[in-house]
């Protein structure tokens, strides 16, 4: 197994580096300038999201000086609760992408599920899905009493693909710098373990380098899973601007298709079904979560 992050200071969910980041996106898009008011209102969101233990800590980090907030979201995101994730799909790997989707968010995101995450009459269909709740299937749901306040553990489904592909490249460099930081690669490492007189069996030196090994593969892994979301998310970003496209300028030709079949989903899809080295954990993510973000958004949108 690995663990993702630093340390957590004193934020239980990583609010630390979430306020940082909403703070940076808002420099950035607002031309280096910020109202008080709109730091207050992302403050205030932001408060209905998070548990009490972290109220006062969080409101320090917004009431700071907007000047003191870094120029961009990776530089906030160094210092982050661990997450410990290994080669599978579990809960830690949902808390791991659904923190990566949080700390990937510009400040209308931002907003956007904060509204989400509090409510007094019972969670609307749109936040029963973003975070993995029962749906009731009414809109507007019905109250639940364990659903009162959402944290940024819990955003188990894409907020869109554009925030999920930031997500991904922000799971990329964490995994690159991670790797960077070990002093031999992984092809070294399974060279090494080859010479049974340096690394005899059953010694603590050939243990020790068996559980780096497997600390670099698990960040392999998720290095890998990221190029591929992007890639997938990528090829459904196409799709959607050539429906807007046909939408636009009347239908495409028939060719098209064939001559761009690489570029379309479900071929891609197929393609990593059929190979046998595409781990499934990569697959069904593809397949069934960026599946239906890709679905949700063609019926969004009448192209």
């Amino acid at each position: 197994s690995h663990m993702f992050g630093g340390g957590a200071g004193g934020l239980g969910s990583s609010f630390n580096a979430l306020a940082a980041a909403v703070s940076a996106s808002s420099m950035s898009g607002e031309g280096g300038s910020s109202s008080s008011s709109s730091f207050s209102s992302r403050r205030d969101l932001l408060h209905a999201m998070m548990d009490p233990g972290t109220a006062s800590s969080l409101r320090e980090a917004f009431d700071r000086s907007p000047s003191s907030a870094p120029s961009s979201y990776r530089h906030a995101v160094r210092h982050v609760k661990r997450v410990r994730v290994c080669v599978s799909n579990n809960e830690n790997t949902r808390i791991l992408f659904s923190m990566l989707r949080v700390l990937a968010c510009n400040s209308a995101e931002i907003d956007h599920i904060s509204r989400l995450g509090t409510y007094s009459a019972g969670p609307s269909t749109a936040a029963q899905r973003l975070f993995g709740l029962p749906v009731t299937g009414a809109p507007g749901g019905q109250p639940s009493s364990s659903s009162t306040l959402r944290t940024c553990r819990d955003i188990r489904y894409p907020i869109n693909p554009y925030n999920e592909r930031r997500a991904m490249e922000l799971l990329l460099d964490i995994t690159g710098r991670a790797l960077s930081k070990y002093p031999t690669s992984l092809a070294q490492d399974n060279a090494d373990l080859l010479d049974e007189a340096a690394y005899p069996k059953y010694s603590n030196k050939r243990n020790a380098k068996l559980q780096v090994r497997g600390e670099k593969e698990v960040l392999h892994h998720f290095a890998l899973w990221a190029r591929t979301a992007m890639h997938v998310i990528d090829i459904i970003l196409h799709e959607l601007s050539e429906e807007r496209k046909t939408d636009n300028g009347g239908a495409r030709a028939a060719t098209a298709n064939h001559n761009n079949e690489e570029l379309e989903f479900d071929y891609v899809i197929q393609a990593m079904e059929d190979d046998d080295d595409c781990h499934f954990t990569i697959l069904r993510y593809c397949s069934d979560v960026l599946g239906a973000v890709r679905r949700d958004e063609l019926g969004k949108h009448p192209y």
